[in-house]
């Protein structure tokens, strides 16, 4: 989406987002609190429970937008992404990025 201009629309839309090469390199937790370190939790909440949907979708989609492709193989396992895919719901332009990446994602959802 374009503003004025042509201009982008959102800090989100020009910003470089990460993607893992592969949904089998994203080997985190799939039970369990996860702790997400300062630099990607900011905004002050640092824990999460994976057995949790809210908390789940909440911290993959921080990792999502926030975290490089370390961050993510740490953090989010493959399986549970694709699994909750359409619950997770990260900004417009890294939804686009992971499923044109990998689009059984869209199938997911």
């Amino acid at each position: 989406m374009e503003g004025h201009g042509g201009a982008p629309f959102s800090y989100a839309e020009t910003r470089p987002y990460e993607v893992a090469g592969s949904l089998s390199e994203l080997q985190g937790p799939e039970h369990g609190v996860v702790v997400l370190p300062l630099e990607l939790a900011w905004g002050g909440r640092t824990e999460f429970d994976l057995d949790d949907d809210y908390d789940r979708s909440a911290v993959y989609k921080i990792v999502l937008e926030e975290g490089g492709a370390e961050h993510q193989r740490q953090l989010i396992n493959g399986r549970l992404l694709v699994e909750h895919w359409d619950e997770i719901l990260p900004a417009r332009p890294v939804r686009a990025l992971w499923e044109r990446r990998f689009p059984q994602l869209r199938h997911a959802a």
